[in-house]
């Protein structure tokens, strides 16, 4: 029978199947962490997306009360604060019942960029009401409401981008 060779350390067989050891274990740790990193990527965008969107929903409900503080809101007015986006419907519609506004709009909330191999970025669509207060005092504040996305493309209107709210338009509701 035969001896059996051994690798020891210390050796040059040993120190090449130690460090040989050591690469293949740093490779498969970032082949993992990079693995992992990439697999989460799309949660991660559509997170930002959503937090833009609540930036948007919050920008928009102060735009209506600086707006609407001095106890008039007009179409204009409306039209400027809710303009048509790329994918978004901006105001499809406009409910006035004596001195209270409701607005209901679609949003979209854009996640960064991304270049990897196309261009491509996340977008989340909302679709929200907002009940303008009659203004009695300073705590009155735009109440915000979710609605689904269907309100949105079932007012949307399909030939002319926005005739429900037209920049142009003079009417203007007393609020007080």
């Amino acid at each position: 029978m035969g001896r059996r060779s051994q690798v020891r350390s210390g050796t040059v067989g040993g120190c090449l199947f130690n460090g040989c050891l050591t690469v293949l274990g740093g490779l498969l740790l970032v082949v993992t962490v990079t693995w992992i990193w990439l697999a989460t990527e799309p949660a991660r965008d559509e997170s930002t997306a959503r937090d833009d969107l609540r930036a948007q929903v919050d920008a928009r409900r102060g735009e209506l009360d600086r707006e609407a503080a001095d106890g008039e809101l007009s179409d204009a007015d409306i039209a400027r604060i809710f303009p048509a986006a790329r994918a978004g419907a901006g105001a499809v519609g406009v409910t006035r019942s004596g001195a209270a506004v409701t607005v209901v709009a679609g949003l979209i909330g854009h996640g960064p960029p991304r270049t990897f191999i196309f261009v491509t970025e996340r977008t989340v669509p909302g679709c929200y009401a907002f009940d303008v207060p009659v203004m009695g005092g300073e705590g009155a504040r735009t109440a915000v409401r979710d609605l689904p996305q269907e309100k949105c493309r079932a007012a949307a209107p399909t030939a002319s981008p926005r005739p429900t709210v037209s920049p142009g338009a003079s009417r203007t509701v007393r609020l007080r």
